[in-house]
């Protein structure tokens, strides 16, 4: 294990309103892991990650980084993370993408001749080696994004943070980034904390997820883990289509999608077993696949529960 949470709190105040932005949080990370901390905006995730980053002071509770706390000796992890904040505030439009490595080595005291090796490794291993002379107002979304990241590696940091790395990313430079995420995890045993919302991302790059809602814990776990909690699965069914048969669906209330003027699309979840012994036994069917629920769809269920409660 390489970082505690214990019993976290934090509050701001707002035109005389007390806001709770983390409330009683505890959670633990383990080494070479990337934990996804998921959440709406306002959530408090980013106010999360600036405690454990040593940007904020906790109001109670503690933060231990190998046994040590954090909030009494910040000195202990100062040196060892990096951190990426929301909106790419890592580079510098007007250097050039090699000179912005330059200088955040600079800054860590890494010797010129490591520095100048090291940039050049994190420029050819994000794809930007062709570009690394050109300013960084050119580059696009996708290429701002690997060069902050580039920054935040060049200390070499046992635990980086990034608090939303996904976002102003197209679909291609996001699905780029999270194979990039994946495999610096798996060569260099690297810790992640990643705070976003984008379930679909988190989803895939995680091993552990801590979903917030109004600075409380909803629920923690591993993604594998996420996914077993409903285990009721759904079935899709085709049907041959006619007035006949959608006529009788509708007698029995089973809802319907027409795919075609041969093809009927039905779907029944295992808590319907009644709908699916009818359907199977009246009608013409085509053909049955089974699927599995995917993580947003867990995600909306246990949100909405919390909510309510």
């Amino acid at each position: 294990m390489i970082l505690e949470v214990i019993n976290l709190t934090k509050a701001f105040e707002s035109e005389g309103t007390k806001i709770l932005a983390n409330n009683n949080i505890s959670f633990k990370v383990y080494e070479g892991e990337i934990l996804g901390i998921l959440g709406a905006n306002g959530a408090g995730k980013t106010t999360l990650i600036k405690q454990i980053a040593t940007l904020l002071i906790p109001d109670s509770g503690d933060i231990l980084y190998r046994g040590t706390s954090i909030v009494k000796h910040p000195e202990v992890i100062r040196g060892r993370f990096s951190f990426l904040q929301e909106g790419m505030r890592n580079v510098y439009p007007y250097l050039t993408a090699e000179a912005n490595l330059l200088y955040f080595a600079y800054l860590n005291h890494i010797p010129a001749r490591v520095a100048k090796n090291k940039s050049e490794e994190l420029l050819k291993r994000m794809g930007l080696y062709e570009v690394k002379d050109n300013y960084v107002y050119t580059f696009s979304s996708g290429m701002n994004k690997k060069l902050a990241i580039a920054t935040c590696l060049i200390n070499d940091p046992e635990t980086v943070f990034l608090d939303e790395p996904f976002s102003g990313l197209d679909l291609i430079a996001s699905i780029e980034l999270m194979d990039f995420l994946r495999s610096l995890v798996m060569e260099s045993g690297k810790t992640f904390l990643i705070a976003d919302h984008r379930l679909d991302f988190i989803e895939k790059v995680a091993n552990r997820v801590l979903w917030i809602k109004d600075g409380n814990v909803v629920m923690e776990g591993s993604t594998v883990e996420m996914k077993t909690i409903r285990k009721e699965k759904e079935f899709i069914i085709y049907l041959q289509n006619s007035i006949e048969t959608q006529n009788a669906l509708k007698e029995k209330d089973v809802e319907f999608q027409v795919l075609s003027d041969e093809v009927l699309k039905v779907e029944v979840s295992l808590d319907r077993k009644d709908y699916l012994s009818i359907i199977i036994s009246n009608f013409d069917v085509l053909n049955i696949e089974k699927k599995e629920l995917d993580f947003e769809a867990i995600f909306k269920e246990l949100y909405s529960r919390a909510k309510n409660n």
